[in-house]
């Protein structure tokens, strides 16, 4: 996909009085405010789907999260401004327009808006092969270290709770900056006694990850080793519903824990890792992210 960036005036808010649907709520959180320093979001697609059904309506997902800037309106109404081309942002949700195509997306723009690509989604899966959409997006709401605005899976925070990564360039802490290993902690790591774990639903995946786990569970046999699978493509269960019994089971039982993804995608890692990371359990990754990041 490439993106393309439009030039702007030093104003995008320009959306008039006259042009706004009012609603109680929106005069409520503007009336104080100058309705031209108002930035118009326009939901395209479903704003049920992922990512929009996080944004809320109105500026409610701003002033909820307490965002240093408030002064933007979501909303999926088409007709909230007397016209398209007067929205600042319009969003697509990406699997959705992909399918969509060159079918009911807005057929005039200003220069001054920004379409904007937003998905969670591995472009492995959803991937952008039409030179209708090419040029057709200004910014990108992903997984992606290099998107404009990015929507990833996962936080790496310092001991203070301040976000350092991911990044494209990340500075980790040497090994003699850190903590050393307490006996506590030691001990706690002698209860493991099984060699691998893995949890799995999808049996059909693009990146051969089900071929890799057959391969690597007859390799640990012939040392008296098991790869424990767990789910629809296993012999083993373990009810996602007892999410917490299953990650207590890994904390307690096992050494390593298959942090595949189903697919091959630049920066695409998701919770499967945290999985391990959050339960005391080394993870073998398989993916197309740069894990060192």
């Amino acid at each position: 996909m490439q993106v393309i960036n439009v030039q702007t005036g030093t104003d995008n808010g320009d959306a008039s009085k006259s042009d706004v649907k009012s609603t109680k709520s929106d005069s409520a959180q503007t009336k104080n405010s100058d309705v031209k320093k108002m930035k118009y979001i326009l939901q395209w697609t479903s704003a049920q789907n992922v990512p929009f059904v996080y944004m809320g309506v109105g500026q409610e997902g701003f002033t909820s999260r307490k965002c240093p800037f408030t002064n933007c309106i979501v909303t999926p109404d088409k007709n909230y401004l007397s016209d398209i081309t007067k929205f600042d942002v319009i969003a697509f949700s990406g699997p959705e327009v992909i399918r969509l195509q060159n079918k009911n997306l807005p057929q005039v723009r200003s220069e001054k808006q920004k379409y904007v690509f937003a998905s969670i989604e591995s472009s492995h899966y959803y991937p952008i092969c039409s030179n209708s959409l090419d040029g057709f997006f200004n910014w990108t709401w992903t997984f992606r270290l290099d998107s404009e605005v990015r929507w990833g899976y996962m936080l790496i925070k310092d001991s203070n709770n301040n976000t350092i990564g991911p990044k494209k360039i990340m500075h980790w802490m040497k090994v003699e900056e850190m903590d050393r290993v307490n006996d506590e902690f030691k001990d706690k790591l002698r209860t493991k006694t099984k060699a691998a774990a893995w949890f799995v639903s999808n049996c059909f995946d693009k990146s051969g990850r089900m071929d890799l786990a057959i391969h690597l569970k007859r390799e640990l046999k012939k040392y008296d080793l098991e790869l424990d699978i767990y789910g629809a493509c296993g012999t083993l269960t373990c009810s996602r519903d007892k999410q917490d019994y299953c990650h207590k089971m890994l904390d307690k039982t096992y050494y390593f824990y298959l942090s595949f993804e189903n697919s091959f995608s630049e920066d695409y890692v998701t919770e499967k890792l945290l999985h391990a990371l959050q339960n005391n359990v080394v993870p073998v990754v398989y993916g197309g992210a740069n894990y060192t990041r």
